[in-house]
C-alpha cells in the first residue's frame, strides 16, 4: 500500500495526497500547534507542507523520506513564522523560539513520536462524554490549571477533577494491552496530575 502510493505520488497523481494526509496530517497538526500554539496557524503550515511536498516530490526517496520531509518542513515553517513575528517580545513565545531553534535529529523524532501518539490517543478522546472531552484538551493539551479551567467552562474544581479522573481512567483501559510507549505516555499525563486530589 505505502510502495503504491509513494510510486503514485512519484508519477504525479495528486489524488495520492489525500491518502498522505490522511496518514499523517492529524498528527502533524498536534506538532505544528505545539510550536506555534495556534490551531488555524498550525493547519496553514501544515497545509503548506504538503505543498511543498508535491513540488519536492520527485527528489524523495521512500515513504520514510515524505515522512521526514513534511516533520522537517513543518518545524521549519514554525520557527520561521516564531522568527518572523512579535511573539519573541512575549515570554512564552520567546522561550518556544529559543527551544525550537537548536532541535537536534534526536530532539525532531521525539516530538514525531509524541504527536503521532497523541494523534491515537485523541482519536479514543473523542468517544469521551462532551465534558470529559473538554477538561482533557484544556488540561493536557492547552495546559490550563484547574482554576483556569473551573472558570473557562463555569464548573467547580471538584466537577474538574472528577472529569478529568473519568477521562483518564478509560483512556488507560482502552490503551492497557498496547505497547509500551503508549503506556508510558498515560503515565506521564497521571504524573502531571499528581498534585490533584484523589477522588473516591
Amino acid at each position: 500500500m505505502e510502495d503504491t502510493c509513494f510510486d503514485q505520488l512519484k508519477l504525479g497523481d495528486e489524488r495520492v495526497l489525500s491518502a498522505y494526509f490522511n496518514r499523517h496530517g492529524r498528527a502533524l497538526l498536534l506538532f505544528a500547534y505545539r510550536m506555534v500554539a495556534d490551531a488555524s496557524l498550525a493547519e496553514e503550515l501544515v497545509q503548506d507542507a504538503y505543498v511543498k511536498l508535491w513540488a519536492a516530490r520527485h527528489r524523495l526517496e521512500s515513504d520514510a523520506h515524505i515522512k521526514s520531509f513534511l516533520y522537517r518542513t513543518t518545524r521549519n515553517a514554525c520557527i520561521d513564522h516564531l522568527r518572523s513575528t512579535d511573539y519573541r517580545m512575549q515570554a512564552v513565545s520567546g522561550e518556544s523560539l529559543a527551544e525550537n531553534s537548536i532541535q537536534t535529529d534526536s530532539d525532531l523524532l521525539a516530538r514525531m513520536i509524541h504527536a503521532e501518539t497523541l494523534q491515537l490517543v485523541y482519536a479514543e478522546v473523542k468517544k469521551l462524554s462532551p465534558t470529559q472531552q473538554q477538561v482533557f484538551k484544556l488540561t493536557f493539551v492547552e495546559g490550563l490549571t484547574t482554576e483556569e479551567i473551573c472558570s473557562q467552562l463555569e464548573m467547580t474544581a471538584n466537577a474538574v477533577f472528577i472529569a478529568r479522573s473519568k477521562a483518564l481512567a478509560t483512556l488507560k483501559r482502552v490503551f492497557k494491552d498496547t505497547d509500551l510507549f503508549l503506556c508510558l505516555t498515560f503515565y506521564a499525563l497521571m504524573e502531571r496530575s499528581a498534585d490533584f486530589p484523589t477522588l473516591t
